[in-house]
């Protein structure tokens, strides 16, 4: 006998009518509901939920549509940051970063001059992924703006279109006041060439102020492969924050450099197991017989990921 099955349904009906109920809780979780719904009624119905009366309901609403597509949803979205309630806002803001809606690039620039600050800046990052040229402008004008969130997100759109006519700016935004910028502008730099203008600011960034400027830096020149940066790198392994060390060790084993093979041997004695698991990995990723004792001393490391990471380190060595 053949088997039976049931048709599938996400009981559109069923949510249809719970979005009109009077109590708002029911509403509320309607909407939540509606993130999971396959029917194309189901963003008419979370859209129609961010102009609901109740702030709980529009947060659903805006939470929920991160699940759906559309220029519509998008356009809803963007309205919805100017909820008068945060919560309604951030939600907004966080599902519309998701969006890879080009069409409405055009509308999200327009936002990026908003005299609202916090939907500057969301509009901002959500263009950061769509890598549109046509954004550049925008973003260059909002390193002005007096908002350093702002800034930033300007700085993460210019930091995906990796164009070399941004250079300059991001330059000046590695001295900008306020240290979030400043980071979020060493990660914009990670195109940088060896020899570049680029590459100066990122190693002047491992003498910053800022522990996190330092740590940003250091894996951006990482990730970019400047070789001059050796040098201030391995001063950065007696930096006073464990972090910028990791990052410093990750980058002189990106980096192959074997003068960095005894600052990386004092660092597989560190009572932070991170670092440990960084400076085996770098030691691993230069491969010099020069590091062998040094990886024999931490064979019994207490974390097995280290003891792990040291095994492959030598037979790295060996080869």
């Amino acid at each position: 006998m053949a088997a039976q099955f049931e048709t599938f349904s996400d009981g559109i009906d069923d949510l249809r009518l719970r979005c009109q109920s009077d109590d708002a809780g029911i509403r509320r979780v309607a909407m939540l509901e509606l993130s999971e719904s396959f029917d194309p009624e189901a963003i008419n119905l979370l859209i129609g939920g961010l102009a609901d009366g109740d702030a709980g309901v529009r947060e659903a609403a805006a939470k929920s549509l991160d699940e759906h597509d559309g220029p519509e949803v998008v356009r809803a979205l963007v309205v919805a940051l100017e909820d008068s309630v945060p919560a309604v806002r951030s939600a907004a803001a966080e599902s519309l970063a998701e969006k890879k809606e080009c069409g409405c690039n055009d509308l999200l620039i327009e936002r990026s001059g908003h005299a609202d600050p916090f939907v500057r800046s969301a509009a901002l990052r959500a263009l950061r992924q769509l890598r549109d040229p046509e954004a550049m402008a925008a973003s260059l004008r909002a390193l002005q703006d007096p908002v350093p969130e702002v800034r930033r997100e300007a700085l993460g759109v210019l930091g995906y279109l990796k164009a070399e006519e941004a250079l300059p700016a991001l330059m000046n935004a590695a001295q900008d006041s306020d240290p979030t910028v400043r980071r979020t502008a060493m990660a914009a730099l990670v195109f940088s060439k060896s020899g570049s203008h680029g590459a100066t600011s990122l190693i002047k960034g491992l003498s910053d102020g800022h522990w996190q400027v330092r740590e940003e830096a250091a894996a951006s020149i990482g990730k970019a492969r400047l070789d001059e940066a050796v040098p201030a790198l391995i001063g950065c392994m007696a930096d006073e924050y464990w972090q910028v060390r990791a990052k410093a060790a990750n980058a002189l084993g990106r980096l192959k450099a074997p003068q960095a093979i005894g600052v990386l041997g004092q660092a597989l004695q560190h009572s932070i197991s991170n670092l440990r698991k960084e400076a085996a990995a770098a030691l691993g990723e230069i491969g010099d017989a020069e590091a062998v004792p040094a990886l024999n001393a931490a064979a019994n490391d207490p974390d097995p990921d280290v003891r792990k990471l040291v095994r492959w380190a030598l037979d790295r060595c060996a080869a």
